[in-house]
């Protein structure tokens, strides 16, 4: 499968949502975009602020739209799921 780049589409979220660029997260959105493409496991550790929710559910939305792929995700908190 392959997966489109997501460094514009998550300018155009980051953007909508008020926030700003955040290396980190372009990098992690790249990585993931690499991973589903690849159909492999991928974990990220990053710290706060890095943008992490957005930075997979761009690239994960993506994939879902150009490929009709199935996208499981897994919170551990109430909080999260709330946030996503």
């Amino acid at each position: 499968m392959t997966s489109p780049d997501p460094g514009p589409a998550l300018a155009r979220v980051v953007a909508a949502m008020g926030g700003a660029e955040r290396p980190a997260q372009q990098r992690m959105a790249a990585e993931v975009a690499e991973a589903i493409a690849a159909e492999e496991v991928l974990f990220v550790q990053a710290g706060t602020g890095t943008g992490k929710s957005v930075g997979y559910l761009v690239p994960a939305v993506q994939a879902v739209q150009s490929a009709g792929a199935t996208v499981v995700i897994a919170t551990a908190t109430l909080a999260l799921q709330r946030q996503l």
